[in-house]
């Protein structure tokens, strides 16, 4: 029998909706299985809440923050920690910290960085990078959440769109007016290694997966403007570069059971309710429609969850058939802004 909240606490959860009343905070108790933010971009008050394998909200935390996630960077997830980047008022952005929430304890730790409108964080062991971008530089920095030190390095001229730290390799894409190009870097030095011209795929690089031996990503755009109908593939042993048509722009790529899944729902526009299933070892892809839009993607188990506009669903990860909905409609002023599933 799983442990659930008091009834007194359970009853203030379904009250409160996403933020409105905002309830008494109540970490959970028992299992769950994702997290679901909830922000604001001109109010100081954003919450995470805490849902269970059937959808049922099980816990809520609030914090004192601003624009807390955004739907085009996932919060990242490593050594049993989440790391969410609250920016602050939309219009100044200038929080200049990343939060830190222990998944197994609750306790949150902040950390300074002297950036601005910071994004993209991405961990890997116990390692934390993010990007920011000021007066046409962008900046990628490091930070050891042992010692709360922090290390950057400059990207002149290049709008960095994201970054994926994966084992002993940190993957950074950048985009200039008539060049797009994978960065690979050490994590330690955060020395170039390598680099790899992307401009024949597109840019707008928002999402990047490892999958395999492959790291797959997905451009927005064209360098003249256009839709791109390809993901692109480079392969870490080789070193080469491939694409694969899907059909449709991606956005968000995770890849889990060594399949990729993709969503087709515009991040900008808020409209597509599909996602595609990639098996690289036979090539072969099958589009699902969803029934509502995939503003982002999580996996914990054998389930499938996707945050929408105002709620969240389960899927089945093998048949995608749908076993579970919640409607989470935010409060006026508010919105949600970011998943994870509990690792």
């Amino acid at each position: 029998m799983k442990k659930r909240l008091s009834l007194l606490c359970v009853i203030c959860l379904l009250l409160a909706g996403c933020a409105g009343s905002r309830p008494s905070a109540a970490a959970p108790e028992g299992d769950w299985a994702i997290g679901v933010l909830c922000t604001s971009g001109s109010r100081n008050q954003s919450s995470i809440l805490y849902f269970n394998e059937d959808l049922e909200q099980v816990g809520v935390l609030h914090y004192p923050y601003a624009t807390m996630g955004e739907i085009f960077y996932p919060p990242a997830v490593s050594n049993g920690m989440v790391y969410i980047i609250p920016q602050g008022q939309a219009n100044r952005k200038d929080l200049k910290c990343i939060l830190q929430q222990d998944l197994a304890t609750f306790d949150h730790r902040l950390y300074s960085l002297d950036q601005i409108a910071i994004y993209s964080p991405s961990a890997s062991s116990g390692i934390l990078f993010t990007v920011s971008n000021l007066n046409g530089n962008s900046f990628l920095s490091r930070i050891d959440p042992k010692t709360g030190k922090s290390e950057t390095a400059v990207f002149e001229n290049r709008y960095v769109s994201t970054v994926l730290a994966c084992q002993d390799t940190v993957y950074v894409f950048s985009s200039q007016p008539s060049a797009s190009t994978l960065h690979c870097i050490d994590p330690l030095t955060l020395k170039e290694r390598r680099r790899i011209d992307l401009s024949h795929l597109g840019a707008g690089i928002f999402s990047a997966a490892v999958c395999g031996e492959t790291l797959y990503f997905a451009p927005t755009e064209t360098l003249s403007g256009g839709a791109p109908r390809a993901i692109g593939a480079y392969h870490l042993s080789s070193g080469t570069l491939d694409s694969i048509d899907c059909g449709q722009t991606a956005f968000h790529l995770l890849c889990a059971g060594y399949r990729l899944y993709l969503t087709h729902g515009n991040l900008v526009t808020g409209e597509g309710s599909l996602l595609s299933v990639y098996d690289p070892a036979t090539g072969e892809q099958t589009m699902y429609d969803l029934g509502l839009w995939p503003a982002q993607i999580a996996v914990q188990d054998n389930s499938l969850y996707v945050l929408s506009r105002s709620g969240a669903a389960k899927f089945s990860l093998d048949t995608l058939q749908q076993q579970a909905q919640v409607s989470i409609p935010p409060a006026k002023h508010f919105y949600l802004s970011g998943i994870f599933a509990n690792p």
